[in-house]
């Protein structure tokens, strides 16, 4: 499961890259936008993964697991958004929300095509 996940992450990734590369020559600030979106989602991936070792690593020790991995998450989605709204001669809004939740519309299709197909 975790290996169809990353599959899905570098596919959103290329999507990405692809659509920054296109948009480099007419829109500079949709192509700044694109790459920090993706860079900032990767971030919350590695905040997301390492907060769900750590909960899960409580949970088998019997522990309380620390309360920051949740605002940790959501601050590292709404950094490229900010960065956005507050640079827009650098960034577009837009261009930085598309990364976040492309990850998330592939993994529905994907899946869903799969359940579907079954």
């Amino acid at each position: 499961m975790i290996e169809e996940h990353r599959r899905v992450y570098r596919v959103s990734l290329a999507v990405v890259l692809v659509a920054a590369a296109i948009a480099l020559p007419h829109d500079r600030t949709v192509a700044c936008s694109l790459v920090l979106g993706i860079a900032l989602y990767y971030v919350y991936l590695r905040v997301l993964t390492s907060t769900v070792t750590a909960q899960l690593d409580a949970a088998v020790a019997g522990s309380r697991p620390s309360a920051l991995g949740y605002p940790l998450r959501m601050v590292a989605l709404a950094l490229p958004l900010l960065l956005a709204a507050m640079r827009p001669d650098l960034f577009n809004v837009l261009g930085a929300f598309v990364p976040l939740f492309l990850n998330h519309i592939l993994t529905f299709v994907i899946y869903g095509v799969r359940r579907s197909a079954a």
